[in-house]
């Protein structure tokens, strides 16, 4: 990129998020990225922006889309609309970057993926789990032949949003009509992303098969009961579609299996993380607990060990930083070190403005996006069959 070529102009549509994107943007200044408009229906949060004079506010979508000084839109609102809005932003010639997921419905993520190929257009779902330093670690140790052959890897999402269901007045927020009218796993990404980037899939693997299983629900009527006595309705099981955890399985085509778990309503303390990755060579875990639970791994030949080469203990992956770290923590680690998200919004912005600069593919493309989103639709298939297998897409080929 030339110091000569113009910045590129964002809109960030969904005020609350811009926060998060504006001390992003000041932090790549090397890549020239203004932030120019925000976009949302709620006047309260547009008068949040007031004091920000370089920046214009909008209350209309469309007039964002055809606004020509925006090259690019940030989607920062709810889930459900994402989709619609991402393909009316690349019709309308503009990059997009949005937040996960990236479609609810097969449908929506084969127009998705059409509206890319005809525009021409960056599109970049802003998975931001998937830079993290110990993700992006273990990444380079899978490149690197560490793990040896991949056999199994497991993601889960468990975090207690009962609050964030409701207004403060005791309406359904639209978390709430989600949880009321949908029964899935209906928030994948954060799992199945960094699974999915270390194991190769659409590249050297593909997802094959999928089924899921749907716990009882309990735990939302049982707050709500608490908090909301005075809407009985909100107390009664039947009144709720969602379950309290959908377990998925995944089967890819080379034969390795993907455990995953979203949760966002048991009682708990939230922990972001909770991954695994076994290989024939090596293995890793980063749990959950108290405090930070330092990820894990063991690695054959070097950590501890029997007579018989069988593991006796784990290891803390930072042991190997300096051996495996990432390029990408290696130059930039003084932007990620105060960014959201573990550095993952930090290096979610570079790398779709670098993608859009350098006129190449994102690490996270559309691709991906509606593969990994595609199991939303497809756990929603099995639920409803019985908990019976069905088939993923090949979303890297045409459709048919």
């Amino acid at each position: 990129m030339s110091i000569t070529d113009p910045p590129l102009r964002f809109a960030v549509i969904g005020a609350r998020r811009g926060r998060t994107f504006i001390h992003s943007a000041r932090s790549l200044r090397d890549r020239q990225v203004e932030l120019t408009a925000v976009c949302d229906t709620s006047p309260a949060m547009l008068e949040e922006w007031k004091d920000e004079p370089e920046i214009t506010l909008h209350s209309d979508y469309e007039a964002v889309l055809n606004d020509p000084k925006i090259d690019a839109v940030c989607l920062a609102t709810p889930v459900p609309l994402h989709a619609r809005q991402a393909i009316a932003a690349l019709r309308a010639g503009k990059h997009v970057l949005s937040e996960v997921t990236a479609a609810y419905t097969l449908e929506e993520g084969w127009e998705l993926i059409e509206a890319v190929r005809k525009s021409g257009r960056t599109y970049m779902m802003a998975e931001n789990y998937c830079f993290m330093e110990p993700v992006l670690q273990v990444q380079r140790m899978v490149e690197e032949g560490v793990f040896g052959e991949l056999i199994y890897a497991s993601g889960s999402y468990v975090h207690d949003c009962r609050k964030l269901f409701f207004t403060a007045e005791g309406d359904l927020t639209w978390r709430g009509e989600l949880r009321r009218n949908l029964l899935a796993n209906s928030y994948p990404t954060h799992s199945l992303g960094p699974v999915a980037r270390w194991l190769g899939i659409n590249r050297t693997d593909f997802l094959e098969t999928t089924a899921s299983w749907a716990s009882r629900t309990a735990a939302v009527p049982h707050y709500a009961r608490r908090q909301h006595p005075d809407r009985p309705e909100y107390g009664e099981t039947k009144f709720w579609a969602h379950a309290d955890t959908v377990s998925t399985q995944i089967k890819t085509r080379k034969g390795a299996l993907i455990d995953l778990r979203v949760d966002w309503c048991s009682a708990r303390p939230h922990q972001m993380t909770r991954y695994e990755l076994q290989g024939t060579r090596a293995s890793f875990c980063w749990p959950d607990g108290p405090g930070k639970p330092e990820p894990l791994v063991w690695i054959e030949g070097k950590s501890p060990a029997d007579e018989y080469g069988i593991a006796t203990g784990w290891e803390p992956l930072l042991r190997y930083r300096e051996a495996f770290e990432h390029p990408l923590w290696r130059e930039f680690r003084a932007g990620a070190a105060t960014a959201g998200h573990g550095g993952g919004d930090y290096f979610v912005l570079r790398e779709f403005v670098g993608a859009i600069r350098e006129g190449r593919p994102p690490l996270i493309d559309v691709v991906d996006a509606v593969t990994w989103s595609s199991i939303t639709p497809l756990s929603q298939a099995s639920i409803a069959q019985g908990s019976a297998p069905v088939a993923v897409p090949d979303f890297t080929l045409p459709r048919a």
